[in-house]
């Protein structure tokens, strides 16, 4: 009985911790912003996949600030 109460509780834990998360990013120039989700996920992975970026095109400098909400 007690194993059991034991396996179920690890169970219920590890299953609250994933959620839905959005991230928020705004590029700029131009300062547009976009929001996505990252579904049933831990918070380290959600930050994984929630990064901000720079990158060029035709010589002007893209700047993409993402942060998690």
């Amino acid at each position: 009985m007690k194993k059991t109460i034991l396996v179920l509780s690890v169970v219920a834990l590890f299953s609250a911790c994933k959620k839905d998360y959005t991230c928020e990013c705004t590029t700029s120039p131009g300062s547009s912003v976009d929001k996505y989700t990252i579904k049933s996920a831990t918070k380290r992975q959600a930050k994984a996949n929630c990064y901000s970026s720079s990158y060029d095109v035709s010589g002007t400098k893209i700047t993409q600030d993402c942060k998690l909400k």
